[in-house]
């Protein structure tokens, strides 16, 4: 029995190194030459700004630096700068009619980093009069307080030398090993096996700074800085705003919606851990910073994220849930009236015709419903120019 098993092992190791193994040591060099690549970023800016066409710079779960460069080479033409994190990344500069606009929003970004930037963007860039930021329950961030950060979002202070940033080989391998990577590493072999010189352009990508020029569905031309979802206008429009173009939309929406609100949920810990109650020093220093906007003529427009089609209907009939929610929009609501700042409430996105395929998960809206959103929100804003 025992060599048996040793013989099934013995198969199994083979099979790795001649599949998975390989595979996973060409996925490690193509990470290795994205993942902390800071100069790859700043080229899809350049290219970007000389182009106005969509580019995927590495990666999409780290944009800040990205974003800091082509806000940089915004900031002479626009009045209008949209914050927050991938939720209001969907946010085309089209919605804003008579407004210049540029999605600023990034991965992962909190509450408490929109105030650091929305403070240096009110001390250095007095062009801008409108600032849209968004207050997030479902993911958390109107819970969080953080002490202020100064920052500084210069290019001068964002361009200056320095090593690629060291990620953990940990990371990297996870990184290498992921799905996307893979496929985008079994697309990159059957592309090359169509070319006049399958070896030479296989190489390619791993020489290149990034991809050949290609164009999208709209017309704009595309052009990518990383392997992943190369090819499919995946990455940030001129405008910011983020493409989505490579992520399915939700199919099963009940099916998200009752994980949504089991116990072991993000939303549910979220909204139960402070019991619905936004923090007060987090709103402490969003009407500080109000007050000083105001003070230098520049509205604050603040909306609540449109979430996934009867999503907060479900969490309004939770016995649990349902009193925190209430506690959470009744608190936000009061405490803009008191700070005479409007907020609009799209997280029923139904209301405002939503349907489930135009999000890319509970959270995450399309342009086509951030749209419809938008629309609405005109009609109720009270300073709108008829």
């Amino acid at each position: 029995m025992r060599t048996a098993h040793k013989r099934f092992l013995l198969i199994l190791t083979l099979c790795f190194a001649v599949t998975l193994l390989p595979m996973f040591l060409l996925n490690l060099a193509l990470v290795n030459a994205t993942l902390g690549n800071t100069d790859k970023v700043a080229l899809a800016s350049a290219w970007q700004q000389q182009t106005k066409g969509v580019t995927y710079a590495p990666t999409l779960s780290d944009t800040h630096l990205f974003k800091t460069l082509r806000l940089d080479d915004r900031l002479p033409e626009i009045d209008t700068v949209v914050m927050g994190s991938s939720t209001a990344l969907a946010i085309t500069a089209d919605m804003f009619p008579g407004r210049k606009v540029y999605n600023y929003a990034q991965t992962g970004h909190g509450l408490t980093s929109v105030l650091d930037e929305a403070n240096y963007l009110l001390a250095h860039a007095p062009q801008i009069k409108t600032l849209v930021i968004p207050l997030d329950w479902s993911i958390g961030f109107v819970y969080e307080y953080a002490p202020p950060n100064p920052i500084d979002l210069s290019r001068a202070a964002n361009t200056l030398p320095r090593a690629p940033q060291q990620v953990p080989w940990l990371s990297r391998a996870a990184d290498a090993l992921s799905y996307p990577r893979m496929a985008g590493l079994m697309e990159m072999l059957k592309a090359s096996a169509h070319t006049p010189d399958p070896l030479q352009t296989f190489s390619g990508y791993f020489r290149d700074d990034g991809g050949a020029v290609y164009t999208c569905s709209d017309g704009a031309p595309a052009k990518d800085y990383d392997i992943v979802h190369r090819g499919t206008c995946t990455g940030f429009r001129y405008d910011g705003s983020a493409t989505f173009a490579s992520s399915s939309r939700v199919s099963d929406a009940h099916a998200l919606i009752a994980a949504a609100t089991a116990s072991n949920s993000k939303y549910y810990q979220n909204l139960s851990s402070r019991k619905g109650v936004p923090d007060a020093a987090l709103l402490q220093r969003l009407a500080e910073f109000a007050e000083r906007a105001r003070a230098q003529d520049v509205e604050v427009l603040l909306f609540m994220p449109p979430l996934l089609p009867n999503m907060e209907q479900e969490f309004s009939r939770h016995r649990e849930l349902g009193p925190y929610l209430r506690t959470t929009q009744n608190g936000l609501h009061a405490w803009a009236d008191a700070q005479h700042l409007f907020l609009f409430d799209a997280g029923r996105s139904e209301d405002f015709g939503c349907d489930s395929n135009e999000f890319l998960d509970e959270h995450h809206a399309a342009s086509s419903c951030y749209a419809k959103i938008y629309t609405a929100l005109w009609r109720a804003y009270p300073n709108r120019k008829d």
